[in-house]
């Protein structure tokens, strides 16, 4: 009986092969699981590989200060030395504690660098079986769900960023787990499965704190998500206790580790973003900026995605406002829903005022974009044809809409020509094949146009008969769409690879490592730096963007800072200036003691090294 009403269920038009098969016999169920067990770890391992090599060009940090700061995080918590960061952002300790073993083996620079890609590689690979996990929660049986996980692990949200010692490599795979995580704790069959579920999710949620200031968004969802599950019994009463527990000792944890490191790096104080975002909230125009920057935020979700996490999105509201849904599902679409809004509208608008164009940047958004990339993916293989063209419609509206907004406050064209401005806009700079001024219709209209392309082909796959060598043709013609996102994100990824980390590396090589060599400083050294913390840089001073990953690079010892009207401090036998443009390069520092010379200067990179006779 039970047979006959799965093959009964699984005879709906939407799509007969996606309805997720049960095996009947013990044993041979078995061997099915260890069969998938062996073909995720395969794809984890492929995932894992394409991520290594993308990466494999960059020997030095390249996006700073943020990378340089993760390091040297991660150097002092395993015990060496710190740098001062004072009056910039708290670089929290959640991803230096994940890297921080790296040091444990090495010092070298360079090596710890590969390690920690690499480490981002194993990581930012995980979005692969957990999607997997996503897709059979949607519905998939277990082939579609592999490939739809397969994809959506290589959209560059989750792919470009593990090439950067930074958060972002990591935070995709922390929010899919986390909503995971959660969903279990409402549905798992098991009350050990609850309870564990329970503390899992909420020690996801406290490590996500941890780790970015968007963690706290996190960690504000999942408080209210306790609070219902404890109101309309979702789950056990007891489990809440416990996900109460396991919460407090994580976030707890990660905030003790935030002191120690702000007491070590951040000597003078951090940037304060609670009293910037305050700022911009204080009045009716701060009111309308925060507006337009969760525009920017969802215009780029829906670009960055190929349009899909824009369908994924308005299924997931369709779900929240239908009451025939499951209580988890609904609950689900709301907290993922309202995760990013409310990181849509806080997380730029902690942003100083001056960077209005970073508004538009996609990092804040990228474990959302993934995420509603897997569901609009699924929305395409399982929903109704009415159903997939009303969150088209929708996502095409919001879209246009958020276009326009980006349009008035950052411009009708992005630039993309730097490393820093290609960073943030990298997909603009792909959909418009321009690599120097991305122009915001013109990326918005091929979003679009791929958007429609995804769309035709799935409802074309509902249409079709008959077979192409005896494989139904409705699922070649899935495949093929599967195919063309994963060939669309690969091209993404290596132009952006390409005009991004490996056209900046030999430029920042010759920052770091060169610097290194051609200074001949080795351990022993003592170096200090013309840089007045917390000041606005004169010509004679190294701006952050050089002291930082020199900082990382100097990894026997802590870079001091001195005034160059002054003597450096005691000890010191190595000083680094700014080279003044359009004059020699000893006018960086002018006033210097006797037996002071000259050993290495680089007057495109602007800096000037002396050592002490």
């Amino acid at each position: 009986m039970a047979r006959q009403l799965i093959r009964a269920g699984s005879a709906d038009p939407v799509d007969p092969g996606l309805a997720p098969s049960i095996d009947a016999e013990p044993a041979a169920a078995r061997r099915v699981a260890r069969r998938w067990v062996l073909l995720l770890a395969v794809g984890w391992l492929v995932q894992a590989g394409v991520r290594a090599w993308f990466s494999s060009g960059q020997t030095v940090p390249l996006a700073n200060p943020d990378e340089s700061a993760y390091l040297i995080a991660a150097r002092v918590l395993a015990g060496g030395p710190a740098t001062d960061f004072s009056y910039s952002t708290l670089y929290q300790a959640g991803y230096p504690l994940l890297i921080a073993p790296v040091y444990w083996f090495t010092s070298n620079a360079v090596t710890v660098y590969h390690a920690v890609l690499l480490i981002n590689a194993a990581v930012s690979a995980l979005i692969m079986p957990l999607g997997f996990v996503a897709g059979r929660r949607l519905g998939l049986n277990r082939p579609a769900a592999y490939v739809v996980a397969m994809v959506a692990a290589l959209v560059p949200a989750g792919v470009f960023y593990s090439e950067y010692a930074m958060t972002d490599a990591i935070y995709p795979v922390l929010v899919l787990a986390w909503l995971l995580a959660v969903h279990s704790w409402l549905t798992a069959r098991s009350l050990r499965g609850q309870y564990a579920a329970a503390a899992g999710s909420a020690l996801l949620a406290g490590y996500a704190y941890a780790v970015h200031s968007r963690g706290t968004v996190i960690v504000v969802g999942y408080v209210v998500v306790g609070i219902l599950v404890a109101w309309r019994r979702l789950a056990p009463r007891r489990t809440v206790p416990v996900a109460a527990v396991a919460l407090a000792a994580s976030a707890g944890a990660g905030w003790l580790l935030d002191r120690y490191l702000s007491s070590t790096m951040y000597p003078e104080g951090t940037r304060d973003l609670t009293a910037q975002l305050k700022t911009t909230l204080h009045s009716v125009h701060g009111a309308i900026n925060v507006f337009e920057m969760a525009a920017g935020q969802m215009w780029r979700l829906v670009l960055d995605s190929w349009g899909l996490a824009g369908i994924g999105v308005f299924a997931a509201l369709a779900v929240i406002l239908r009451p025939r849904f499951r209580a988890d599902l609904r609950i689900m679409a709301a907290l993922s829903v309202a995760v990013t809004l409310v990181t849509a509208a806080t997380a730029p608008a902690a942003l100083p005022a001056d960077q209005s164009q970073t508004w538009a940047s996609g990092r804040y958004l990228d474990g959302m974009i993934v995420t509603f990339f897997l569901v609009g993916f699924v929305v395409l293989l399982r929903a109704r044809p009415r159903f997939i063209l009303g969150c088209a419609a929708a996502t095409a509206a919001l879209t246009l809409l958020s276009a326009i907004i980006v349009s008035v406050y950052a411009g009708s064209s992005l630039p993309t020509g730097s490393f820093p401005t290609g960073f943030n806009f990298g997909e603009p700079a792909v959909l418009t094949s321009d690599w120097t001024s991305a122009n915001v219709l013109v990326a918005t209209v091929v979003a679009l146009v791929l958007l429609a392309v995804w769309v035709a082909v799935a409802l074309a796959a509902r249409r079709l008969t008959g077979t192409v060598s005896g494989v139904p043709a409705s699922r070649v013609l899935r495949g093929l769409m599967a195919a063309g996102l994963a060939v669309v994100s690969l091209v993404a990824v290596t132009e952006m690879t390409s005009h991004v980390s490996r056209a900046a590396t030999p430029a920042q090589e010759e920052r770091t490592t060169g610097f290194v060599a051609v200074t001949g400083l080795k351990p022993g050294d003592q170096i200090a730096v013309a840089t007045t913390v917390g000041s606005q840089l004169p010509g004679t001073e190294v701006p952050y963007f050089l002291w930082a990953p020199q900082a990382f690079e100097v990894s026997w010892t802590e870079l001091e800072f001195f005034n160059p009207a002054q003597a450096p401090p005691a000890g010191v036998n190595v000083v680094e200036t700014g080279w003044p443009s359009g004059q020699p390069a000893s006018a960086g520092w002018p006033n210097h003691p006797a037996g002071w010379r000259i050993v290495a200067s680089n007057q495109g990179a602007g800096w000037v090294a002396w050592r002490k006779s």
